[in-house]
């Protein structure tokens, strides 16, 4: 894995169709406590309004917030992303709950026995989030969260997050992802990855190139369906990924993005 260079953001700026995909949290964000005051980095979110309006350049952010905190935290506005329909258009798309949430597609309707799941996941998860003020849970439309960040006891939140893990892993139908400080278990089953395969396979014209950022292991199921040598995966902060490009922190991703427009925009 290398630092992304002068070299990659030359590519990008001149292959005719190209996906601009980014994750949020840790991406365009540092992180926080409270999910309701991230906010992306400044002149972030600028570049990519500024590449979803240049020609043949299409722009998403995939979180696994659920949409509604995704269109807070970022201001796009969710029913304009899901008017989004080629590049050049201007228009970011919007995809939460780790590609089970698309702004432009309804909600999957659940069956009796998913809400049920729902219901107890969302208990379980509310019962060890009690054992410390500092961890919460988050309540998506097809799964539940427990975030462990704030927890004032580590070991606790250790514990706590394990605990709901096993839980999880014992109830039928239940699909666990484990990220930095949540582990979060939803009723159906859908990727970042496999929602970035899906939006290739359909789009017209066809994706001559991606770029992807992300931070967390939650982000890897991207970096593993990268076509190599045509697309670019990017690792943001330390950790092992199949990412083949690495930026320190959000804003050398913000310095990337600022880059990448300027120079597709003049490729004239």
């Amino acid at each position: 894995m290398t630092v992304l260079s002068a070299a990659d953001v030359s590519y990008l700026a001149e292959v005719p169709e190209l996906l601009v995909a980014m994750d949020f949290d840790g991406t365009l964000s540092p992180f926080s406590v409270d999910p309701y005051n991230c906010r992306a980095v400044p002149g972030a979110m600028d570049a990519l309004h500024t590449l979803a309006g240049l020609p043949g350049t299409s722009v998403m952010v995939i979180s696994g917030r659920n949409i509604e905190l995704l269109s807070a935290v970022t201001e796009l506005d969710a029913s304009r992303s899901a008017q989004a329909a080629r590049g050049g258009d201007g228009i970011i798309r919007m995809v939460g709950s780790h590609g089970a949430e698309p702004a432009d597609k309804p909600l999957v309707k659940l069956s009796d026995p998913q809400r049920e799941l729902l219901s107890q996941l969302a208990l379980f998860a509310e019962q060890q989030a009690q054992r410390d003020p500092g961890m919460w849970v988050e309540r998506k439309p097809v799964a539940v969260g427990l975030h462990t960040r704030g927890a004032k006891d580590r070991s606790v939140a250790v514990t706590a997050a394990q605990e709901y893990q096993d839980f999880a892993l014992d109830c039928e139908g239940a699909k666990v992802t484990v990220g930095k400080d949540i582990v979060e278990v939803s009723v159906v089953s859908a990727t970042k990855g496999g929602y970035v395969s899906e939006f290739l396979a359909q789009a017209t014209p066809a994706i001559d190139a991606v770029v992807f950022a992300g931070d967390d292991t939650t982000d890897e199921t991207v970096m593993n369906i990268l076509r190599p040598g045509q697309d670019i995966g990017i690792k943001v902060g330390e950790g092992e990924s199949a990412a083949t490009r690495r930026l320190p922190d959000p804003e050398a991703v913000r310095d990337f993005l600022q880059q990448l427009a300027q120079a597709r925009a003049a490729r004239g």
